[in-house]
């Protein structure tokens, strides 16, 4: 009778130390998550700086944008690329301005699972900002010196053949720069393509997201 009670005692003992173990471990999961999306958080800052400098200069591109169609509304090609910069501008504010929002999902009472989707996303939608913002001053950068040389010109003369071969360059730059992503989405060079996309997305997310599997994989311990 002694011995039953004392293995009774025993059982009950251990049934309580387990359940403080894992109490213990599930306070200690807990400040862990706490802190890796502190952490994260914390990492994101440089991209969310980043995107409102972005929204800003696209900011400033829909005004110089604006100026020049509005201005020089009589002269077609002044205001044909004041058009097209009024556009940038909004795409880029636009993109700008999606990131953003993604940034501001984040948040520490969500699960890991969760929280990997949302940088997921956030990382999809960091890489078409990038593109956005980017990809485009193939051509862009050629748009001041026309706009100079079509307001030096005050006998309407056409533009010089090497202005059109500023764009032509811009063309097949931007092509070929397509093309090479493109080229990397083929099968058997998925490493090629996530290292351009890694390039696309930024530290902050790659940081982001080594915090989110570190935290991940102590929960799978």
């Amino acid at each position: 009778m002694t011995n039953a009670i004392e293995i009774d005692d025993l059982k009950q003992a251990w049934q309580t130390l387990g359940k403080r173990l894992q109490q213990q471990e599930s306070v200690q999961f807990e400040l862990l998550h706490i802190s890796r999306v502190e952490r994260l958080k914390s990492s994101l800052q440089p991209l969310f700086w980043g995107q409102i400098l972005q929204l800003l200069f696209g900011i400033a591109a829909i005004l110089t944008g604006v100026w020049l169609w509005t201005t020089f509304a009589l002269i077609t090609v002044v205001f044909a690329l004041g058009i097209i910069v009024h556009i940038y501008g909004v795409a880029t504010i636009i993109a700008s301005g999606i990131v953003l929002a993604l940034i501001t999902r984040n948040d520490r009472s969500l699960p890991v699972l969760e929280l990997q989707q949302r940088v997921l996303q956030l990382r999809k939608a960091s890489i078409i900002s990038a593109a956005v913002a980017g990809l485009p001053w193939w051509l862009l950068w050629a748009v001041p010196p026309t706009v100079l040389i079509v307001l030096a010109q005050s006998n309407g003369q056409p533009l010089p053949l090497g202005v059109w071969s500023w764009f032509a360059f811009g063309i097949a730059g931007l092509l070929a720069t397509w093309w090479l992503y493109g080229w990397s989405r083929r099968p058997g060079r998925e490493a090629l393509a996530k290292r351009f996309d890694d390039v696309a997305a930024g530290t902050s997310l790659r940081k982001a997201q080594a915090e989110l599997d570190a935290l991940r994989a102590f929960a799978e311990e």
